[in-house]
């Protein structure tokens, strides 16, 4: 039986970061990924495979609703090949319940069982995403057999501490990894695919809607920092539509510029020249031609 492990988490919380620790930990296994983007492009996608790794793209939808014949498509296919284990990232947005009604077909759980759900969970927006985002959030909490907390390195211990406290509240049974990521064993990090945990199948919630707005697009255009960095600026100020989570990479003189922005924070920094420039935003009330004509 194929291994199916699911890493989820909300917009902007290191799930790609998390994956990448996963796949370096694991010790010769035929290992596929499938990348599910809200968006028109995969920037995620574009991130793994300049690192060599297997990746399969369901994009422009999610597939917990409108994309779930394509993720059946996709899983079916990866499961004629010989392949030990499926990581699948699901967009940001992903509803964890809609996936038990997926693995219900009986050719997919003949041969392919959820081994682990593994939810990545934001510190520094906490607090933030749980008041704004309650449904999509708790719902990805509450799914996961391990919840595992980023961005931890800039917060007080207490802050940290009253986190942990919160989601033990929400899910009394996952397990909770708080440290710092530089920090976190290869044991530890398999620990959260390979433990042995019984996952129950949990009905679906099918309340929840997206009402999320979402922009992809490829671009040649070279940029400057400042250039770069006066757009994020624009979107922190509400120029651009209430922008979530925007990630990219662009071309700049003599190298490309990767930058994420999450709920107003944003970074730039030199990264290893992927094929061409990509930018993904989503968000709600886009100003989709002007983010458009900003990156062409």
């Amino acid at each position: 039986m194929v291994k199916f492990d699911i890493i989820s988490g909300f917009l902007g919380s290191g799930k790609t970061t998390l994956i990448k620790k996963i796949l370096n930990s694991l010790d010769g296994e035929k290992v596929v990924i499938i990348e599910n983007e809200f968006g028109d492009v995969s920037v995620d996608s574009e991130v793994l495979q300049i690192e060599g790794f297997e990746i399969y793209e369901i994009s422009n939808g999610c597939v917990c609703c409108k994309l779930k014949g394509d993720f059946i498509f996709t899983l079916k296919q990866i499961l004629t090949q010989k392949v030990e284990r499926i990581i699948f990232e699901p967009s940001g947005i992903f509803i964890i319940g809609e996936i038990y009604d997926l693995f219900k077909d009986p050719q997919i759980s003949s041969e392919c069982f959820i081994n682990s759900v593994t939810t990545v969970v934001d510190a520094q927006n906490f607090s933030n995403h749980i008041q704004s985002y309650s449904g999509f959030y708790k719902s990805q909490i509450c799914s996961a057999s391990s919840l595992v907390v980023s961005k931890t390195q800039q917060m007080l211990i207490e802050e940290v501490s009253q986190i942990e406290l919160e989601l033990c509240i929400l899910n009394e049974t996952a397990t909770i990894l708080a440290k710092d990521w530089i920090e976190l064993s290869n044991e530890e990090v398999l620990g959260l695919v390979d433990k042995k945990n019984i996952l129950i199948a949990k009905d679906s919630i099918h309340s929840l809607s997206h009402d999320f707005e979402s922009i992809g697009l490829r671009t040649s255009r070279i940029f400057e920092s400042e250039q770069l960095e006066s757009i994020l600026k624009k979107c922190k100020h509400g120029g651009y539509g209430k922008i979530i989570r925007g990630k990219g990479f662009i071309e700049s003189n003599n190298c490309f510029l990767e930058f994420h922005y999450i709920d107003g924070d944003y970074s730039i920094l030199e990264s290893s020249s992927p094929s061409t420039g990509i930018v993904s935003f989503i968000g709600r009330d886009l100003q989709k031609k002007l983010l458009t004509a900003s990156f062409q």
